[in-house]
């Protein structure tokens, strides 16, 4: 637990919470209203008011990176591994500043949790921004890449590309591609901004670090060229094995 003090937030209190408690936050109010159960999760944050000790107002979830053996890093230490900071909510009642003593607080609970974390690596959706309190929480800045997402044009839903592209989920991958076959999907590219925070000096990532980006946030339409007969060749497979 850590227990800060702020002249403009009062008496804020970090400490542990449940995943289950974590997950059922993010689902509930996070934008994107998702949560990974194979990778998020494994560390869980919540910050408090002192004089409501029980009422979490935020979560900061810490689980593994999309690809936890990808060779993206170097350090001395064999058993060394990177967090990702998969996804955080605050209250807005908790007023500004909150992101930034959340961040800076769990942080330091992260590494008492486990000496084996070397970094805790993040990524800013440029749907929302570029990543500025990242910046704020002196994070380092590795460049961007492109992300696709889809929307329903009839639900509204976002849907990120990966559903589309692998069948490990059989019913994700059926639902998504019949409705990109029927018109139902509009594309769009976004900006992926990625930081990285390092709890030593013997971590290095694979590419230099990067001058902050300038602001900017945004999303733009695009063509996805695809081999429909590949997929429906999937659909019918897919089909089969889910109906048997």
């Amino acid at each position: 637990m850590i227990v800060k003090e702020t002249s403009s937030l009062g008496k804020l209190i970090i400490k542990g919470v449940p995943k289950e408690k974590a997950k059922c936050m993010i689902v509930e109010n996070h934008y994107s209203h998702k949560w990974c159960d194979g990778g998020f999760g494994k560390y869980n944050f919540g910050i408090f008011r002192a004089e409501e000790p029980d009422k979490c107002l935020g979560v900061a979830v810490y689980g593994y990176m999309k690809n936890p053996k990808a060779k993206i890093f170097t350090h001395s230490n064999p058993q060394a591994w990177m967090c990702e900071l998969n996804r955080m909510w605050i209250d807005d009642a908790l007023g500004k500043n909150a992101e930034s003593v959340l961040i800076a607080a769990s942080l330091k609970l992260l590494r008492k949790a486990d000496p084996n974390i070397v970094a805790v690596q993040s990524f800013a959706d440029g749907r929302l921004g570029c990543g500025t309190i990242y910046k704020a929480s002196n994070f380092r800045y590795y460049g961007f890449h492109y992300t696709r997402f889809l929307r329903n044009k009839r639900t509204g839903e976002m849907t990120h590309e990966q559903i589309l592209t692998t069948t490990t989920s059989a019913t994700g991958y059926l639902r998504s591609n019949i409705a990109y076959l029927i018109g139902d999907l509009e594309v769009l590219r976004v900006k992926t901004y990625r930081y990285i925070y390092p709890f030593c000096k013997h971590f290095r990532f694979v590419s230099s670090e990067k001058p902050y980006p300038p602001y900017e946030k945004g999303i733009d339409p695009v063509e996805w060229k695809r081999d429909t007969t590949k997929i429906k060749q999937n659909i019918v497979a897919l089909l089969d094995k889910v109906a048997a």
